[in-house]
């Protein structure tokens, strides 16, 4: 596929950097969803652990065949599906994996406990050591086994932004786009007994995404990532797709309790398929006007699937002081589309565990 630039154009997507907006909308409608997104590096750059939760998974074979329900039907047991993943990974390489799959009935956002899912929990808290997002996983994996984790994402960088107001039909949240985190992975084995602990420190992310329209249906694709430097932190987009030529190139750069948000022009190339068919490129790059240069190369997947691709890349940032700062950092590929295909939502489906059973695989 031949390199592609992508010129700037207006985002339907508000962004802004908000604690009290880091909620639950409650958003009308059988394509309305809200996800919540956690993700930390370790401080040596090998192992990496990404959480999420939904009220309503926009990738389920299930949200994805709900395309004939009313638009007025704000909830029901059959048009909601919340889910819970986890996925954490050392060299590059999964070692504990795991999507599940909820009824509505299983999900709960209020201002004390804030958002429960099943087993799973995150909320905004306090503590003698500083305040941040403390966050509880309790998800089946294969085998029968189950993934427990308890961590914290200590705020270094976060609500620097508030919304304006405007009303969008999708609202991004880089609610604390730098924290400290800490925290212990636990693999309990079929009979309850803990088969490996892993404690993990690193540099982290924390964002939320709400949309009340069909965006992630009709969607080409999105790319987007984030890496940790020294000095600061950087934030990219590319929403609309890496083939969509009238998407927007963005570049987040925080630093000193500020974010400095630019439009960027957007080259994707040497695009290879991964081993689910999903075309990525492996050479992303971004330019914008107040002289941001941002160079990236994915080079490992830590998870990927029909529709998506968790990945680490190489990611070297140039400012006006001519000083090149490279680190490990994230970027992810979703590309909602192949998930029209039958035969892509029944794989899809074995890899999500459901109604309190463990994925197949």
């Amino acid at each position: 596929m031949p390199d592609e630039t992508i010129q700037r154009s207006a985002s339907q997507i508000l962004v802004c950097s908000s604690i009290s907006d880091d909620s639950w909308h409650n958003l009308a409608g059988p394509n309305a969803f809200e996800s919540w997104h956690f993700d930390a590096l370790s401080d040596d750059g090998r192992e990496a652990v990404v959480i999420a939760f939904y009220d309503n998974y926009v990738l389920s074979p299930r949200f994805q065949s709900n395309t004939n329900v009313p638009a007025n039907v704000i909830h029901s047991g059959k048009h909601r599906f919340p889910a819970v993943s986890f996925v954490y990974s050392v060299d590059g390489r999964p070692v504990f994996n795991s999507i599940n799959e909820y009824v509505e009935g299983d999900f709960h956002f209020g201002k004390d406990n804030g958002c429960v899912v099943a087993g799973s929990s995150f909320r905004f808290d306090s503590a003698a050591y500083g305040e941040g997002f403390f966050v509880t996983v309790d998800v089946r994996t294969a085998g029968g086994r189950r993934i427990r984790a308890e961590m914290e994402w200590l705020l270094i960088e976060s609500d620097l932004m508030p919304p304006d107001g405007t009303r969008t039909p999708g609202m991004w949240n880089l609610v604390a786009p730098r924290a400290d985190v800490s925290g212990k992975i636990m693999l309990i084995g079929r009979r309850g007994k803990v088969r490996r602990t892993v404690q993990f420190r690193g540099t982290g992310y924390h964002d939320q995404i709400s949309s009340e329209n069909v965006h992630y249906r009709e969607l080409a694709s999105r790319m987007w990532g984030r890496a940790h430097f020294i000095d600061s932190t950087v934030v990219f987009e590319r929403h609309g797709g890496v083939q969509d030529h009238a998407a927007a190139g963005k570049v987040f750069l925080i630093r000193d309790g500020k974010i400095h948000e630019s439009d960027a022009a957007c080259v994707a190339s040497d695009y290879k398929h991964d081993r689910w068919g999903l075309n990525i490129p492996r050479r992303i790059s971004y330019m914008s006007d107040d002289q941001i240069e941002l160079r990236i190369k994915p080079t490992a997947t830590i998870r990927s699937g029909f529709s998506e691709a968790k990945m680490l890349g190489e990611i070297t940032l140039g400012l006006r002081d001519d000083k090149p700062r490279k680190t490990i950092g994230m970027v992810e590929f979703v590309d909602p589309r192949r998930m029209g295909n039958r035969l892509s939502r029944w794989i899809t489906d074995l890899r999500i565990g459901r109604n309190g059973k463990a994925p197949v695989f």
